[in-house]
């Protein structure tokens, strides 16, 4: 896809001006973009046309612009939906597309409010870049930096006893209570997982 590169700029762009630090950054987006693309390898090309292809994979690249730890919603969203439009990516009917399912993709929002979205024809576009986001919580590196940048006053010890309990109070959990569903996504945790308790055992940043 010849916008990837486009996406990678507009991240670190976002990164730079609002302080998003590389557990959310572009290593992630650039992450979260390789599942995205594998989970839609594999579903059955007739179920999934290029724009759906298209939509998840640049959704899950940008889903972070407009998270709440880092940037106001609604300046997120605004912020991505100019770049997609003055860049010429994409016009404005398909820009408010992509808004309406990063800003539905939040675990934490799901999980309160109880039931997945609607997105009509984009459904499978949103079900692969949340599941692709969710595949990329396993990184246990990922959430070791998020502790040091929100606790810098933790030490080291600290920050992995905060990253084993959230591994096992959500992530480790998360096929169990129904949050990754496509079965692409559900093929790829066991190797994920003991990937992650390895990780989290040796205290290794890979």
């Amino acid at each position: 896809m010849d916008k990837l590169e486009d996406v990678e700029k507009f991240v670190s762009h976002m990164c730079n001006n609002y302080n998003i630090d590389e557990s959310h950054g572009v290593k992630h987006a650039i992450g979260t973009m390789r599942y995205a693309n594998i989970l839609c390898d594999s579903i059955e090309p007739a179920l999934l046309t290029d724009e759906q292809r298209e939509m998840a994979i640049i959704s899950a690249g940008v889903h972070d612009m407009c998270d709440h730890k880092y940037i106001d919603v609604s300046i997120g969203s605004r912020l991505i939906k100019s770049w997609l439009i003055e860049d010429q990516l994409w016009d404005e009917k398909r820009a408010d597309v992509l808004i309406a399912i990063v800003t539905t993709m939040s675990y934490s929002k799901l999980k309160s409010e109880g039931t997945f979205p609607d997105h009509g024809p984009w459904q499978i576009s949103y079900e692969i870049a949340r599941n692709a986001d969710l595949l990329e919580g396993y990184s246990v590196a990922r959430c070791v930096l998020y502790s040091m940048h929100i606790h810098p006053e933790f030490n080291e010890n600290k920050h992995w006893s905060e990253a084993s309990e959230l591994f096992e109070r959500r992530i480790f959990n998360y096929v169990k209570d129904g949050w990754i569903t496509l079965p692409g996504a559900l093929a790829l945790v066991p190797s994920l997982e003991a990937s992650a308790r390895r990780c989290l055992h040796e205290k290794c940043m890979e």
